[in-house]
């Protein structure tokens, strides 16, 4: 749209910013009243004085080139999408700062009867010091002009969706577009991303995006009330002003005030007389932990010595004649107890195979024997809403359940596939596992067979991938 120039205005001895607008190309109805338009824009911006806009000092146009240009304050900082650039989320303190200062400016320009109709990151100038400037008022409604009717232009991830409809942008824009940078500053993203324009602004006519929350979860929910209304799709349901919002973020910077930021209300004798109770509070717990440790190690070594005495007593007592005579006829015997089945049901799967012969058959374990079995680790990846899976080893069913749909994971994960994982033991021996995953619809109803040979002690991997063409099983 234009160039800035670093210049030196010597009449009065400053630095100064002067941007020219380039309008070559470029077709108007009225090219006179355009003109004329930029004059009354950039008068009325001029009139602006205040901290937190970049201050105009004059306007006209290049007598060489006809060329509109401005002479705006010159500030040494950089662009807020710089920053965001680098560091791509700011701290939280930071953020609320930044968004309160600049609701602030919106605030007085707004009152002035100057709205700005283009806040973004790129018009936010951050100074040296560390506080917001907004840029570029009185010409951003230029790059919104020069374009063909019903094209989307600018900086649609910014804009409201009034903007967006085709109708005249108000104060409660400008607050619109400073809650998509609030959110962006927080997080890091922002609430309304795509892949091309179009995609963008569907999303901020019809989206409602991820809570803040999601990103800060050790932030109070206040936080998602201020962002969730400044973007509101309704204008009327945003904050009325930029003081408003300006008043309700610094009420929740008060009642969010951390107590390391507190603490420096705390006057030095207070501090001193902190600091030295805690230090006695400090040597008196110490004192009660050593004797409390040595108070416990004698409970301790008295409760040994009572327990070896009565072991002792114990042991040198005989049994009863009558108990005697009653193990000699009844022995006991040791047994093993077999590990529990998953399910004991037999249940057909809807693709009937004959039963294999070299199949091992369970028995029963000898006495004192010890079984050592394998270690299957099922990972089944899926990206159904709610699948259910079926597994059996030589026709019996050892799993059957629901699998864990992608509307329980995070809004931001939801792309990606599910991993559920299930473990399990089995007999060493050889084996045929038959997986079956049907969706919710039928629309996806697969069963594949694979046999395996399972050794004692062995752990094994069973990986099943729900391709949408071919499920894909393999065993490691």
């Amino acid at each position: 749209m234009g160039v800035v120039y670093r210049a030196y205005d010597p009449q009065i001895g400053r630095q100064v910013a002067i941007k020219t607008i380039s309008l070559s190309g470029q077709e108007f109805a009225d090219e006179g009243e355009y003109r004329a338009r930029f004059l009354r824009e950039v008068r009325a911006a001029g009139r602006l004085s205040h901290p937190g806009i970049v201050t105009i000092y004059d306007a006209g146009e290049d007598p060489d080139t006809n060329e509109p240009y401005l002479v705006m304050e010159f500030v040494t900082g950089e662009p807020l999408n710089r920053l965001l650039a680098r560091e791509r989320k700011l701290p939280l303190s930071l953020s609320l700062q930044y968004a309160q200062e600049i609701a602030e400016a919106l605030d007085y320009a707004h009152s002035q009867g100057v709205v700005h109709r283009d806040i973004k990151p790129a018009n936010i100038l951050i100074t040296e010091d560390g506080h917001p400037k907004i840029a570029d008022f009185g010409v951003a409604w230029m790059h919104q002009e020069i374009t063909q009717v019903g094209e989307v232009v600018g900086s649609p991830a910014y804009m409201a969706p009034e903007q967006m409809s085709g109708k005249q942008g108000d104060a409660r824009s400008d607050l619109f577009s400073l809650g998509v940078v609030l959110y962006s500053m927080i997080t890091g993203f922002r609430p309304f991303q795509g892949n091309s324009a179009k995609t963008v602004v569907f999303k901020v006519m019809n989206i409602d995006p991820v809570p803040v929350t999601s990103f800060q979860s050790n932030v109070s929910p206040e936080l998602d009330a201020i962002v969730s209304r400044a973007i509101a799709k309704d204008p009327d349901e945003r904050y009325a002003s930029g003081g408003a919002l300006a008043r309700a973020i610094h009420e929740f910077r008060s009642s969010e005030l951390a107590p390391s930021e507190t603490a420096t209300f705390i006057t030095p004798s207070l501090q001193r007389d902190l600091l030295h109770a805690t230090k006695q509070n400090r040597l008196r717990a110490s004192r009660i932990q050593v004797y409390s440790l040595w108070s416990a190690i004698g409970v301790i070594a008295a409760a040994s010595i009572l327990f070896a005495w009565r072991m002792t007593r114990v042991r040198n007592v005989p049994l009863p004649a009558q108990v005697l005579a009653e193990l000699r006829s009844h022995p006991i015997h040791p047994r093993e107890i077999a590990p529990a089945q998953t399910a004991g049901k037999k249940v057909i799967a809807h693709k009937s195979r004959a039963r294999r012969k070299d199949v091992l058959p369970v028995t029963s374990t000898a006495p004192g024997a010890t079984v050592e079995f394998a270690k299957v680790q099922v990972e089944i990846q899926h990206h159904f809403n709610g699948a259910k899976a079926s597994i059996w080893l030589d026709d019996k069913l050892v799993f059957d359940e629901n699998l864990r749909g992608v509307d329980q994971r995070h809004p931001l994960l939801r792309a990606l596939e599910v991993n559920q994982v299930t473990k399990f033991q089995f007999a060493p021996g050889k084996h045929a596992l038959q997986i079956r995953i049907v969706s919710p619809a039928n629309n996806y109803d697969q069963i594949e067979t694979i046999d395996a040979e399972l050794t004692a002690g062995s752990e094994h991997v069973l990986s099943v991938n729900c391709d949408k063409r071919k499920m894909q099983v393999a065993l490691q």
